[in-house]
């Protein structure tokens, strides 16, 4: 069984998962998501997931064209492949966060479970596990575009989840590509160095954007719903402002926790 599930999304856009419920279930995601998208000329690979399994062979499946890394934010479910690649860009307010070694403790005793064991690569030894810092090679500004011939993606500053998180967007084909600032499932609002007000204003943010037919998210399922993301900054917003009644929580991931159905919005106590 393969470590990694790799689908196409359309032409030249790919999305390939890693099962992060299993290995770590207490973020109430099933799924984190890089996504490959190939131009005339080089590819990207946005985000490169928790580095277990080799991405690179999965890439080198789907195109022949160079590929470099382009980061949402620096969590250590997004840049764990980061060391595999030449090039890897990131937002300039994480430039120096992304070349700090995260503590994986935590990660490592959670891959202890037998759900873990039985769907980590038969070579892969979970003790020993570390990401291997990679500093940036390229420094991201909003408004950035990015040409990979033929396509290109627009960065947009995001901050909220993280000071740096960004979004891209391919404007012509419709996609945007959101990270950790919009899916379907628990948005953390209340970690360190999140802020509840940048959060709700990123989310209104894209959510006002004209052209968006596909939600390429950095967790779970893509999105295709129309209106979602005006229904999505509504919640933020109702969180953020006290309209909504939110319950403590004070478990693996501390905070306030509002829910909207299948949505739920963490904000610090």
């Amino acid at each position: 069984m393969s470590w990694h599930t790799v689908a196409q999304v359309e032409e030249n856009v790919y999305r390939i998962s890693e099962p992060l419920g299993a290995i770590e279930p207490r973020f109430e995601v099933t799924t984190v998501n890089m996504y490959l998208v190939v131009g005339q000329d080089r590819a990207v690979l946005i985000d490169s997931g928790m580095g277990i399994g080799e991405v690179t062979t999965e890439i080198g499946k789907l195109t022949p064209q160079p590929c470099a890394v382009l980061n949402t934010h620096y969590h250590w479910d997004h840049i764990g492949a980061n060391s595999h690649f030449s090039e890897c860009a990131i937002h300039e307010d994480e430039v120096e966060l992304v070349a700090q070694e995260p503590d994986m403790g935590s990660v490592r005793e959670a891959m202890q479970s037998s759900a873990a064991r039985a769907l980590l690569p038969a070579h892969f030894n979970p003790t020993t596990y570390r990401l291997i810092p990679k500093p940036a090679t390229h420094v991201l500004h909003d408004h950035d575009k990015i040409d990979l011939g033929g396509r290109e993606l627009r960065v947009l500053h995001t901050p909220g989840h993280s000071p740096g998180h960004v979004a891209y967007l391919d404007e012509a084909n419709g996609i945007l590509f959101t990270g950790d600032a919009a899916y379907q499932g628990p948005l953390f609002g209340c970690f360190e160095g999140s802020n509840p007000v940048d959060f709700a204003q990123s989310v209104k943010r894209l959510s006002r954007l004209p052209s968006v037919r596909l939600i390429c998210p950095g967790h779970n399922d893509l999105i295709s719903t129309q209106g979602w993301l005006n229904e999505l900054a509504e919640c933020v917003e109702a969180a953020v402002s006290g309209q909504a009644v939110g319950q403590q929580r004070d478990g693996y991931i501390v905070g306030r926790e509002y829910r909207f159905g299948a949505l739920s919005v963490w904000l610090p106590q």
